[in-house]
């Protein structure tokens, strides 16, 4: 929803013309997960929490505990290209989520 102040013109969507250039940084933060404990929408802001199994072994026996590791947050379209450009990569690795789904692959 859209709303103007009376007297102050609304402003226009920014449009991309061309993508910007993308800048490396090799220090930048990177989170091993081994699972997807969830999506959320919110708002049009799409969230993916990621999990990672560790083992406690502080108790006995040990147990493997699911521990909230990252959320990743993305608007609606980056949402979209990061399906499509998985998608297009899993294909290409003979990784096919359509085949894994054929096949009996659920999400948990």
């Amino acid at each position: 929803m859209r709303f103007a102040i009376k007297g102050v013109p609304a402003s226009e969507p920014i449009t991309v013309s061309a993508p910007a250039v993308l800048i490396d940084n090799p220090f930048a933060p990177e989170v091993f997960a081994t699972g997807c404990a969830g999506l959320t929408n919110l708002n049009g802001v799409i969230v993916l929490t990621l999990e990672s199994a560790r083992s406690d072994h502080a108790r006995q026996p040990p147990s493997i505990d699911r521990v909230v590791v990252g959320r990743i947050a993305l608007t609606n379209g980056a949402a979209q290209d990061l399906v499509a450009g998985l998608n297009q990569f899993l294909e290409q690795q003979g990784l096919s989520p359509s085949k894994a789904l054929a096949g009996g692959a659920t999400f948990q």
